[in-house]
């Protein structure tokens, strides 16, 4: 990928290779990249955003016990009396 700073293209190298020197801050994350599939320079900010794993999301409340199927912290275990 083209990097550039300013008006001025200075290196082109890989996605591995890119947050790499970001991470020693060879290259900012105010930098842009040119991105082929929208035919634009876009900052290598956003291209870090759309390379990042997704995080695992957490169950929120535990399962109900009473058999209203409702999650727990609103089902008070005393069947089906809310």
């Amino acid at each position: 990928m083209r990097i550039s700073r300013g008006n001025e293209v200075i290196g082109e190298w890989p996605v591995g290779q890119i947050k790499k020197r970001l991470a020693e801050a060879n290259l900012l994350l105010s930098d842009f990249y040119y991105d082929e599939e929208s035919s634009d320079w876009l900052t290598l900010a956003s291209l870090v955003a759309r390379h990042e794993e997704p995080k695992p999301v957490k169950a929120i409340g535990r399962p109900c016990y009473c058999g209203s199927g409702v999650p727990f912290n609103v089902c008070h275990g005393d069947g089906g009396q809310y």
